[in-house]
């Protein structure tokens, strides 16, 4: 099974959870495709392109075990807009 690193804390089914910088190979199968895109998670094997710290960010908690609201989904695809802009 593919492993991936969780780059935010993930709470999913069933009543598990992983932490930023872990390595999980359980993920739900439907969530991995937009957790990649919207770069929520990475290949543990990913290289890192940047030498510069991390920017303290505020958190937000994801719960994928019950599905995803609408709420939650806007709060995703606006934080990967946020990162698509700051990597140009």
């Amino acid at each position: 099974m593919a492993q991936y690193r969780a780059l935010v804390g993930i709470d999913y089914p069933p009543n598990k959870r992983v932490e930023a910088g872990e390595v999980v190979s359980d993920l739900p199968g439907n969530a991995i495709k937009w957790l990649l895109e919207s770069n929520l998670i990475e290949s543990p094997d990913a290289k890192k392109t940047s030498k510069e710290e991390p920017k303290a960010e505020p958190v937000t908690k994801i719960d994928l075990t019950d599905g995803i609201s609408a709420e939650e989904e806007k709060v995703i695809l606006e934080t990967a807009e946020k990162i698509e802009q700051e990597k140009a």
